[in-house]
């Protein structure tokens, strides 16, 4: 009897190998699906410690800003300006906008976000995960960046005034977003496919052809292609592109079709451009 008992008794080492065996067994598992979590975080630039804050909307306060001074998103359809009011809120979330010179109001950060979601509207979303910092400073600003993860400086004064006047050509704050997104283009391996490889080539050949020109032509400061600096120029097109793409498609038609393609969008108007 004993013996029949200690048979069927359960052995405690056969329990515990019985445990690793399943620990073992689950792990890749969750190895996996923790890489693919982490990844998925990184390419839509979660940070899963903030995870709470995206699931809720953008604020009362904030809305009511774009309402009232963003023209861009007033005039998007209602299911865009869900999304458009999605992504400013993902902004908010991932950057300090601060000022050792200013008190920062709701006001200035939303316009600030608005005006970066604005630039990658047509794309994919991508928020600057090399920048977390954006100055406002009162003075303008030469170096507006200067390497990897510095702040972005932005004149709050030029950017006030350019986005006062939204049809003069002049909104230095467009400008210095979009060199930050050129460079984040640049920098960060996630971020290589922000635009569409074929547009980006059309968009860089079009702009070579167009420099060389106007260096030719003896008007510019450069004498040669090699000393333009490409970022530069790429803000300064999307800055126009935005302020007056009606001029713009009038004057450089293929420099505004191709920038019209890179971003897909059309402020003009004038074309259909396929989200492809």
């Amino acid at each position: 009897m004993l013996n029949f008992i200690l048979l069927t008794q359960e052995n405690p080492l056969d329990t515990v190998d019985g445990y690793w065996g399943a620990f073992w067994f689950v792990l890749p598992f969750v190895i996996v699906v923790s890489a693919i979590v982490i990844g998925l975080c990184n390419h839509y630039e979660i940070v899963v410690l903030k995870m709470y804050k995206y699931i809720m909307p953008l604020s009362r306060e904030r809305v009511a800003v774009l309402n009232k001074s963003f023209p861009f998103y007033r005039n998007l359809p209602q299911k865009k300006k869900r999304k458009f009011r999605n992504r400013v809120h993902h902004f908010l979330i991932n950057k300090k906008i601060e000022s050792d010179e200013y008190d920062v109001t709701e006001e200035m950060r939303v316009l600030i976000a608005a005006t970066a979601i604005q630039i990658m509207f047509g794309l994919e979303a991508y928020y600057l995960s090399y920048f977390g910092n954006i100055k406002l400073v009162h003075e303008p600003v030469e170096n507006v960046i200067t390497t990897q993860n510095s702040p972005i400086y932005i004149s709050w004064e030029e950017f006030h005034e350019g986005h006062s006047f939204l049809a003069d050509g002049y909104h230095p704050g467009l400008r210095t977003l979009a060199i930050a997104f050129k460079l984040e283009q640049c920098w960060n391996r996630l971020a290589k496919k922000m635009f569409k490889s074929n547009r980006h080539i059309e968009f860089n050949q079009l702009y070579k052809r167009e420099a060389e020109r106007y260096i030719a032509s003896g008007k510019s400061d450069y004498d040669d292609y090699d000393e333009v600096d490409r970022n530069e120029y790429f803000g300064v097109a999307v800055e126009y592109f935005f302020e007056r793409p009606i001029h713009f498609n009038a004057t450089q038609p293929g420099m505004y079709l191709a920038l019209a393609r890179l971003l897909q969008q059309d402020p003009s108007g004038v074309y259909a451009v396929k989200k492809r």
